[in-house]
């Protein structure tokens, strides 16, 4: 970088001396008659006003017009993006792009302006070139045959314009080299970045760098071969149209994603310009892309194809690397906007979704209670599984939870949210996470798994599980208690004699109290023994989601209170599988 710098330094003083060679060589005016005959007037407002109208004529067997001729021209002032390109290797470009870059319009502007107007003024369009026709003014006619002297015709116009023609060649050297030395730099270190953050796969061979600055030698390799191609053509004439649609595709993204960025205005946005309007952004967009059709339309439709196969490779990546778009902060604030609408919207019975809370613990640990919550809502409600734990737990192991959580989710297929409290009591977390709901967005259900072995549980858990039935009760919360066959014979069995008895002794006790018509509400042993055989499902270990849909099976309806409360018990005989 370093060296290329120093180059350009030499390079741009051979530039400005060729334009203000061709200035004043137009000031001195014509010195022979065979700059006369060629058509070299000298400033002249007769030429300048004759030369002020377009004039295109057909060339190579196609019409010219002012959109292929801007093809070839547009090229030219691309570099612009050159600070933007090698932003890595500059101090503070925060504030050395914006500067250089206006810098650097203001110049190229008024030296293209110059370069243009300046030849249309001292200038004829077309000429013999011969000096014996001066006398009679015959050099000018050229109605009747092909002149090889004038604007159209002359490849070295320049030249007879200035005062001394040697440094014009000087002048377009140092300028194609000064265009070529700034992309061969900035290409590679682009291409080199979009390897490293493996975006692409094919660019990966061209992350690696060398040396101490790292230097990009086989993007160089990749970008040099590149232009040779193109060089070894003979006539870039030929792919202007390839070129400038390319440029102006990427301009108008760069407009597109300028101005929403500047819509949402994230925090992070603090244009340095006062000046600056997104909607400009926007208009600039817009005409990127219609000079781009105007030019090409059939080259439009190739580079657009091109483009979306990129965008289709770059969106996979996007769960591997962050960028911090301009569309996350979207999403963010239609969320937001949408959260402070929730409670505007009135309840009816057509719009009833249900937003089932699930206390699933681990989704994975209780697969059946997931998916059955999913079928209720298909994806028409909300569902959220809430993991609490007694004991408190540090960051990391929180988000690993829920990371793990999230994980089985989204590969079971279950849009679901799931989050995990610690450090309180299940009672507890389900007021919170019901308080924490907004509007339409609140749980109206509570989905808990039905507590088996009700003797193998201390007094506060089994109180904290009748907390959680009020809570919901209280709040208005419909609540569904599924139960499921045991899987596992030790969670309906007691594994040592101790804990046997001790089971026994608080079922005695407890049967012993509630006596129904002198019977016991819990028989003997066998009940503590036994596994649940009459659960409503059927289970298949491999599957968790219906499969089959079958119509037979009962519902038990129980009149609860005089003004029509109502309990309902599905009963269904393998009627679906899990």
């Amino acid at each position: 970088m370093d060296d290329e710098a120093k180059i350009q330094d030499v390079l741009v003083v051979f530039i400005v001396g060729a334009i203000f060679d061709i200035i004043i060589g137009s000031f001195i005016g014509p010195t022979s008659d065979i700059d006369i005959a060629s058509g070299f007037t000298g400033f002249s407002m007769k030429t300048l006003k004759e030369n002020w109208y377009s004039d295109y004529r057909i060339q190579d067997n196609s019409q010219q017009s002012f959109f292929t001729i801007f093809a070839i021209f547009f090229p030219s002032v691309t570099g612009i993006q050159a600070g933007a390109n090698i932003s890595g290797d500059l101090k503070d470009p925060s504030t050395s792009i914006p500067k250089g870059t206006l810098l650097s319009i203001a110049i190229t502007i008024t030296s293209y302006v110059i370069l243009v107007i300046v030849p249309g003024a001292v200038h004829l369009r077309e000429a013999s070139g011969y000096p014996n026709e001066l006398p009679n003014n015959f050099y000018l006619n050229c109605s009747l045959r092909v002149c090889s002297e004038g604007l159209y015709h002359n490849a070295n116009l320049m030249q007879t314009i200035s005062l001394w023609p040697y440094l014009i060649y000087l002048g377009c050297f140092s300028a194609t080299l000064s265009t070529a030395l700034t992309s061969l730099i900035a290409v590679p270190k682009i291409l080199q970045r979009m390897g490293q953050d493996n975006i692409y796969p094919f660019l990966k061979y061209l992350a690696k760098g060398y040396g101490k600055s790292n230097e990009p030698y086989r993007a160089h390799i990749l970008a040099i071969l590149t232009s040779s191609i193109f060089i070894f053509m003979g006539e870039l004439n030929a792919i202007a149209s390839f070129i400038s649609t390319i440029y102006l595709c990427a301009y108008a993204l760069l407009n597109l994603c300028t101005f929403h960025v500047a819509y949402f205005k994230p925090l992070g946005w603090r244009p340095s310009y006062k000046l600056y309007n997104q909607w400009l952004s926007l208009a600039g967009a817009i005409i990127c892309l219609t000079i781009m059709i105007l030019i090409d339309k059939t080259m439009s439709i190739v580079v657009g194809c091109m483009i979306g196969f990129l965008y289709m490779i770059a969106a996979k990546k996007k769960d591997d690397i962050n960028w911090g778009s301009s569309k996350q902060i979207q999403q963010i604030k239609t969320i937001i906007n949408n959260m402070y609408k929730a409670n505007t919207v009135q309840y009816h019975v057509k719009n009833y979704a249900p937003n089932i809370m699930v206390l699933s613990g681990d989704p994975e640990s209780r697969k059946e209670l997931v998916s059955l919550a999913h079928l209720i809502t298909n994806n028409n409600g909300l569902q959220m599984c809430i993991n609490v734990n007694k004991e408190p737990l540090v960051y990391e192991e929180k988000q690993l939870l829920v990371k793990k959580g999230v994980h089985w989710l989204k590969k079971s297929g279950i849009k679901s949210l799931y989050n995990v409290l610690d450090g309180i009591h299940l009672d507890i977390g389900v007021r919170m996470m019901y308080s924490c709901g907004y509007g339409i967005l609140k749980p109206n259900i509570i989905l808990v798994g039905y507590k088996n072995n009700w003797f193998d549980y201390v007094d506060e858990d089994i109180q904290t599980y009748l907390n959680t039935i009020n809570t919901a009760n209280i709040n208005g919360l419909a609540t569904i208690i599924v139960r499921f066959p045991s899987t596992n014979k030790s969670d309906t069995t007691i594994e040592n004699s101790e804990n046997r008895k001790s089971a026994m002794n608080k079922k005695m006790q407890y049967s012993e109290s509630e006596k129904f018509h002198n019977k016991p509400l819990i028989s003997e042993e066998k009940e503590v023994q036994s596994e649940v055989f009459d659960c409503f499902i059927k289970i298949q270990e491999s599957q968790f989601s219906f499969v089959k849909k079958r119509n037979n099976g009962t519902v038990d309806i129980w009149w609860l209170f005089n003004n029509g409360g109502v309990l309902t018990k599905f009963s269904f005989n393998c009627c679906a599988y899990f």
